[in-house]
C-alpha cells in the first residue's frame, strides 16, 4: 500500500504517537538488558550463597525475565494495533480521495469557465484575435456554492502540496470575489499608455483573474491522475495562457503588460496569505 501512504495527508499524529511506541519499546528492551545486568551482577557479589539462596536468585530471576518479556510483548501488542488504524485509515482515505477526485475536473472547469468569464469583463469588447470563438462574458459570476462541497472534500483527503493549492485555488477567488464592489466597472482598452486610477483597478483585478485561472489550469493534471500532486508553484506561463484563452494579447495592452512582467519578476504572482 505504499501508493496510498504517499497520500496520506494529516498523518502527523498517527505518525508521532508510532514514535512514542518506539520509543517505548526501547525502554523495555534496556529495561530487560539492566535488569539482566543486575541480576548477574548481585549473583556474582552472592556467589558464595547457600543453594537454597541460590534457588530464590534463580526464580527472582526467572521471575524477571516474563515481567518485563510480557511488558515487552503488551507494547509490540500495542504497536501492531496502531500500524492497523493507521492502515485502515489510510484505506478510508485514499478511497475518498479517489471518489473525490474523480469529480473535481468538472469542479475544475466550472471554476475556469467562471474565472475567464470575470478575467473577460475587464478588457473592452471587440479586440480578440480573429477566429477567438469564447463566448462573450454576461456578467460577473460568483463563487458557485455547488462545487464547494466536492472541493473541499478533496482538500481534506489530498496529500500535503495538493491541499495547499486546492485551497489556495479557494482563497484567491474568495479575494477576488471579495473586491469586487471595490473595484468597479472599468474596462482595459488597447495601446492606451495614460493610467488612472480606474485603469489601475481594472489590470490588477484582470491579473488576479488570470492568477485564479492558472491556478485552476495547474491542477487539471492531478485531477485527471496524471500527476501525483498539484505543482507547488504558480507558473508564468499558466498565467500569460489564461490571458490567452480570454482572448487577451498582451502587447496591445502596454500598462497590463509592464505590471504583469513586474508581478512575474518580483514573484507576485500569488497573494502571500
Amino acid at each position: 500500500m505504499d501508493s496510498k501512504e504517499v497520500i496520506e495527508p494529516g498523518g502527523f499524529m498517527r505518525h508521532y504517537r508510532l514514535k512514542q511506541i518506539t520509543y517505548f519499546d526501547g525502554v523495555a528492551l534496556g529495561m530487560f538488558i539492566a535488569t539482566l545486568g543486575f541480576l548477574i551482577l548481585f549473583a556474582m557479589l552472592d556467589f558464595p550463597m547457600e543453594n537454597s539462596a541460590w534457588i530464590g536468585m534463580l526464580g527472582s530471576f526467572v521471575v524477571a525475565l516474563f515481567s518485563i518479556a510480557a511488558a515487552f510483548l503488551a507494547l509490540r501488542g500495542n504497536r501492531l494495533q496502531i500500524i492497523q488504524s493507521n492502515d485502515i485509515e489510510n484505506e478510508r482515505r485514499y478511497n475518498k480521495l479517489v471518489a473525490a477526485r474523480a469529480v473535481l475536473p468538472a469542479i475544475l472547469s466550472e471554476l475556469s469557465n467562471v474565472a475567464r468569464n470575470n478575467l473577460m469583463l475587464r478588457f473592452h469588447p471587440g479586440h480578440t484575435p480573429i477566429g477567438f470563438h469564447t463566448p462573450a462574458p454576461t456578467a460577473f459570476q460568483p463563487l458557485p456554492d455547488s462545487i464547494i462541497p466536492g472541493l473541499k472534500e478533496c482538500i481534506e483527503h489530498a496529500d500535503g502540496v495538493s491541499q495547499e493549492r486546492l485551497a489556495n485555488i479557494l482563497k484567491h477567488f474568495q479575494v477576488q470575489q471579495a473586491r469586487q464592489s471595490n473595484v468597479g466597472v472599468g474596462t482595459i482598452h488597447p495601446y492606451v499608455t495614460g493610467f488612472t486610477a480606474t485603469t489601475h483597478d481594472a489590470i490588477f483585478d484582470a491579473i488576479g483573474w488570470a492568477v485564479v485561472y492558472g491556478l485552476v489550469g495547474e491542477a487539471f493534471s492531478y485531477a485527471r491522475g496524471t500527476e501525483a500532486s498539484i505543482p507547488p508553484r504558480l507558473s508564468p506561463d499558466s498565467v500569460q495562457g489564461a490571458l490567452a484563452s480570454a482572448g487577451v494579447v498582451t502587447g496591445m495592452y502596454p500598462n497590463l503588460d509592464a505590471i504583469l512582467l513586474h508581478h512575474i519578476t518580483e514573484n507576485r504572482l500569488e497573494r502571500q496569505w
